[in-house]
Order: C-alpha cells, then sequence, then structure tokens
C-alpha cells in the first residue's frame, strides 16, 4: 500500500523533477552548442528547452 503524501510533500517533489529535467536539458542543448557549434538546430533545441521549462512549472501537482 503506497502512503499518500501530503500537498507540501507533492509539490517539493515536483519542485525537485522540474530542477532536474531543466538542469539535464540545460546540460545538454550546451554541450550541443559546444560540441556543433551555432546554427539552426541549435536554437530549435533552445526553443524547445524554454518550452519543456515553462510547460514544467505550468503543471501544478
Amino acid at each position: 500500500m503506497r502512503h499518500r503524501r501530503s500537498r507540501a510533500q507533492a509539490a517539493a517533489h515536483h519542485n525537485r523533477q522540474v530542477a532536474g529535467v531543466t538542469g539535464v536539458l540545460l546540460l545538454v542543448v550546451s554541450l550541443y552548442s559546444v560540441t556543433i557549434g551555432p546554427d539552426g538546430w541549435l536554437w530549435f533545441a533552445w526553443a524547445v528547452l524554454l518550452l519543456a521549462c515553462a510547460a514544467l512549472f505550468a503543471v501544478r501537482p
């Protein structure tokens, strides 16, 4: 049986997930920028990163 989390615990868990996903996406796009160099795909990757971060913050637990 799973124990239920309080609203504060759920929000804290969500915030950790958002921070983790944001950090990983930022690292991936930054490494891509350094490795490949700036081009059209780089701007697309930054746009995807921005949209993913905005979506994660918009979703509430």
